[in-house]
């Protein structure tokens, strides 16, 4: 069932893509709120939602952006703050929305830092906080479309989350 739910992501965020500039106030990061949302699912394996991270950041990369292992690095390190938030808090729906903006906002630091590093372009902090607020808006929404449907479909296949 995750990975289910990460691959329609992946497939959801390409079709936005093309509908959705960049300059919008709704960016979606579909995939990296399917695995915020979904860490529980993984039943305490969390070497394998690091793993699932990993490469999910690299198709990324593959797929979405001209620079290569920037979304692979970020998304990793994204999942290691997902790990650590996940152990200080109860998984529920507003636990896993703030975990979800506190991933977002890490997330777009850490991707614009990286290309303020190679030089892609200059440091503007108008852009990064454009960056940060135009995915939360419509991340929150579809992270508690996954929510609520990760409960009926895990009580149907006896899924329990960790």
């Amino acid at each position: 069932m995750v990975y289910i739910i990460i691959i329609l992501s992946f497939f959801l965020e390409a079709a936005f893509s093309c509908v959705i500039t960049t300059k919008s106030l709704l960016v979606p990061l579909f995939l990296l709120t399917s695995l915020v949302i979904l860490y529980p699912y993984f039943k305490n394996n969390k070497f394998n939602y690091f793993i699932t991270s990993v490469i999910c950041g690299f198709i990324y990369d593959i797929s979405f952006s001209n620079s290569l292992f920037i979304n692979t690095i970020s998304f990793g390190i994204s999942s290691g703050l997902v790990i650590l938030m996940y152990n200080y808090i109860n998984y529920n729906i507003f636990s896993s929305n703030l975990v979800n903006i506190a991933v977002i906002i890490f997330y777009r630091i850490i991707s614009y830092l990286f290309i303020c590093i190679i030089d892609f372009v200059s440091f503007d902090e108008s852009i990064l906080f454009s960056g940060i607020y135009s995915s939360i808006i419509f991340n929150i929404i579809y992270g508690v479309i996954i929510y609520l449907m990760c409960i009926p479909i895990s009580s149907i296949f006896n899924i329990k989350k960790d």
